[in-house]
């Protein structure tokens, strides 16, 4: 039965990459990307949604603010051994306006070489509204889901949960990078103990229930491919 399962499941994620890479549309530059597909994308959510899960209404007089690459941590940063730099995430966002004013962030991300297509679209008001005051390099720390401002050698906290990792509303490149490399390690050492602690456990339950709740996610897909074919015919 197992079998069955994991066989039509695995043809739903050959079914859905294929034909999803055919469906979903694609530019060759995030500008182009952003100009004839934003618009588009937002008022499918307001349409196809409940428009309150995005901060947004039913409005459809939306408009969008200036478009920023977004830059993450350098594998550097987490060595105190090493100059702490910025590299790009291939992804550039930008603030959705309804009615003026800055409500959510869509993006846009490089697929491949070249190739830019649809990324998110929900990384919320309080980011949306921020995104007016960026004057330096947009950086996202992802796991702490952390936006900063960064003009060089200062980072200033954008969101809620920057100033929370941070401490504060800003923080110097020298401070951040040390702050990263306290996490890494403070990170690795519970992952460590988590290990060892349960590693009877782990034997003897826990791939059982990877395997079945993998299951349970792979054979939906084909479903999910359903609801996004009928998105994207709009």
């Amino acid at each position: 039965m197992f079998r069955l399962i994991k066989t039509f499941a695995l043809a739903g994620i050959f079914t859905l990459g294929a034909t999803s890479s055919i469906a979903a549309p694609t530019e060759r530059s995030a500008d182009r990307f952003a100009e004839e597909h934003f618009e588009s994308i937002v008022l499918d959510h307001i349409e196809g949604d409940d428009p309150s899960n995005y901060h947004l209404t039913e409005s459809r007089a939306i408009s969008f603010g200036p478009l920023h690459e977004v830059m993450i941590a350098e594998k550097s940063c987490y060595s105190s051994d090493e100059t702490c730099t910025f590299v790009p995430s291939d992804e550039h966002v930008s603030a959705v306006l309804q009615d003026g004013e800055a409500r959510n962030v869509i993006g846009t991300y490089e697929q491949e070489p070249g190739v830019f297509a649809f990324s998110t679209f929900g990384y919320g008001d309080e980011l949306g509204i921020a995104l007016a005051d960026v004057s330096g390099t947009l950086v996202h720390s992802a796991r702490e889901n952390a936006w900063f401002d960064y003009d060089g050698k200062t980072l200033t906290a954008l969101t809620t949960d920057a100033k929370r990792f941070i401490g504060g509303d800003t923080i110097t490149l020298e401070m951040y990078q040390k702050l990263l490399v306290e996490t890494r390690s403070n990170t690795q050492s519970s992952a460590e103990d988590a290990l060892t602690s349960g590693s009877s456990d782990v034997q003897t339950k826990e791939p059982k229930s990877y395997w079945m709740l993998g299951f349970a996610l792979l054979a939906g897909l084909p479903l999910s491919y359903l609801l996004y074919r009928r998105r994207w015919k709009r």
